[in-house]
């Protein structure tokens, strides 16, 4: 395989997402079938955590390095079904009317999207997330049509087991056609932080 990685990347396709259908006792999800969600905007996430340091000997002694995902939002053209009853836990009806609750527990997931880059396309996978509610709007059409967005505000927190974020795979390295596989891919356990 080519060793040639990106310099720059740039759009955002294919996102795809996994519901969480369960978490066990010592924290490992159960991952329901994947769907797509089309027409991706625009993804903008930003890094959470904390640097602390403990001071000592009039200088600073310790200092370490909380990461805790990240958090923000994925602009889409419209939230699809699926997104909606599946991970929002809308309720639709034998009539395909979709109901939504003041009740509802939205269900935790896994979401893999792709940036186009200028040598190789990139994947993310984020482990487990959770999604709000989107706003509502709309407006009159005037002399030109203005298309409406959706934006999905959501966490992407560290899984429970593993303590894993985010994994990221560019076309050519082996586990990269794996990051879209029936489930979001899990690391080889043979290797150690830092290698």
């Amino acid at each position: 395989m080519g060793t040639e990685k990106n310099k720059v990347t740039y759009g955002l396709r294919n996102v795809i997402v996994w519901p969480i259908t369960s978490t066990s006792d010592d924290g490992v999800p159960t991952y329901g079938e994947k769907f797509k969600i089309p027409g991706a905007v625009n993804l903008a996430l930003k890094a959470e955590g904390s640097t602390d340091s403990f001071y000592a000997d009039n200088a600073t002694y310790v200092s370490t390095v909380t990461n805790n995902g990240y958090s923000g939002d994925l602009t889409i053209a419209d939230v699809p079904e699926d997104f909606r009853v599946k991970i929002l836990k809308e309720i639709k009806d034998k009539n395909g009317v979709i109901f939504e609750s003041s009740e509802a527990k939205p269900a935790e997931f896994a979401m893999a999207c792709e940036f186009e880059g200028d040598i190789n396309q990139r994947r993310h996978v984020f482990y487990r997330c959770l999604a709000t509610r989107p706003d509502i709007s709309s407006e009159t059409i005037e002399e030109k049509k203005k298309y409406n967005e959706a934006k999905l505000s959501f966490s992407a927190k560290p899984r429970l087991d593993t303590r894993i974020v985010k994994a990221s795979a560019e076309q050519g390295d082996a586990g990269y056609n794996s990051l879209y596989g029936e489930k979001p891919y899990e690391k080889d356990s043979t290797v150690t932080p830092g290698h």
